[in-house]
């Protein structure tokens, strides 16, 4: 879902995984529903909601810091003199309100769910702290909403690109090298995935740590980039230990492997979704 300015209500939703910024977000009757959340309010739970889990925001797509201006989601940063805090290639820095993703209310108690534990880390300002879950047992583990773990928490990648992003990823300049606005800090510094290399998972995962205005938790951010490094070392193995015809033969039995784990896991309803849309020109 793009930035939703009012209210975000999702009703019904059965075995699926909804990203979205939305200043309020309702859940009604949910079953293993996964729910990758930025909202500056605690995410209402009513009715009957079960296997529900939460992790933050988790992706980047071109125009979304335009998006959550417009919906007021997010504000440009000012300097002292009352000029826009920015750059011409990224635009204005944002700040956002802090985020409520882990602290989900269930309005049949009017109370919140027991706080799941946190972990404080400084030295990251503005960054969510690392989460824990609290697990329960027997019918209250089916309803009580838990948190994605960090191992299964995977960067969403959005098939939409403007020309203008799509020159700046071919042609970097030189001072672009990865640096986030002056006012969103960094808690991975040099360590986090180069979008000169790897997989197009490096690259989105780059965006949403430089570019996306929301922080992710320590232990999400740590967790990612692990996996996009995975990912590169296996690239560069590939490339350089296996001929041509090996790498021709790989591809081959990784895309049938692809194509049978989209039909066993019924994720081929996915793709021909997409197929759908830019057959009528949406993406």
């Amino acid at each position: 879902m793009g930035a939703v300015a009012g209210l975000l209500h999702m009703v019904d939703c059965e075995r699926i995984k909804i990203t979205s910024a939305a200043r309020r977000v309702l859940i009604s009757n949910c079953f293993d529903v996964s729910h990758f959340i930025f909202t500056p309010s605690p995410c209402l739970l009513v009715g009957d909601n079960r296997s529900c889990q939460f992790a933050p925001y988790n992706t980047y797509y071109d125009g979304l810091r335009e998006d959550l201006l417009a919906t007021g989601l997010a504000a440009a940063v000012l300097s002292q003199d009352n000029t826009v805090v920015g750059n011409t290639i990224h635009g204005p820095a944002l700040q956002c309100a802090s985020n409520k993703w882990k602290n989900p209310v269930e309005l049949a108690n009017l109370s919140e769910f027991p706080q799941m534990k946190t972990d404080p880390s400084p030295g990251a300002p503005g960054a969510d702290d690392r989460a824990v879950n609290v697990k329960g047992t027997g019918e209250d583990a089916m309803k009580t909403p838990t948190l994605v773990p960090a191992s299964e928490f995977q960067v969403l990648f959005v098939p939409l690109e403007s020309e203008a992003n799509r020159t700046r990823r071919m042609n970097p300049p030189e001072n672009d090298g990865g640096e986030r606005f002056a006012d969103e800090g960094s808690s991975v510094g040099s360590v986090g995935p180069k979008v000169g290399i790897g997989s197009q998972y490096s690259h989105s995962l780059a965006d949403v740590l430089q570019l996306s205005p929301f922080r992710l938790p320590t232990e999400y951010e740590r967790r990612a980039i692990v996996k996009a490094e995975r990912m590169k070392s296996l690239q560069q193995a590939i490339q350089t230990d296996l001929s041509p015809e090996q790498q021709v033969k790989l591809e081959e039995e990784l895309n049938r492997g692809f194509r049978d784990w989209l039909v066993t896991s019924g994720n081929l309803r996915q793709v021909l979704d997409l197929v759908h849309l830019e057959s009528r020109g949406a993406i």
